[in-house]
């Protein structure tokens, strides 16, 4: 049988707290960057940058999504280790 590790509740709420904070910071970052972009004057350039923008905001969007989703896995262990008394995970 495996060895258990006790972890307390309100550690996990704390990293999931953080990793919350995180997923809005890197949806604003997205949003941030769209909305600030620079116009080259030059077409090819111009479809590069685009492109590029484009990529590192769908990069960011993606990050958004893992990061709050690992933020909600967090709450909700946290929530099953506070209501199991004890909080043991594996």
């Amino acid at each position: 049988m495996p060895a258990m590790d006790r972890v307390d509740p309100t550690l996990l709420d704390a990293v999931a707290a953080r990793l919350a904070r995180s997923s809005k910071a890197t949806l604003e970052a997205s949003h941030e960057l769209l909305a600030h972009y620079a116009d080259t004057g030059d077409t090819p350039t111009q479809r590069s940058v685009d492109a590029l923008l484009d990529q590192v905001a769908a990069a960011l969007g993606r990050l958004t999504d893992t990061l709050a989703d690992a933020a909600k896995g967090l709450e909700a262990s946290g929530r099953l280790a506070g209501t199991q008394g004890g909080g043991h995970l594996r």
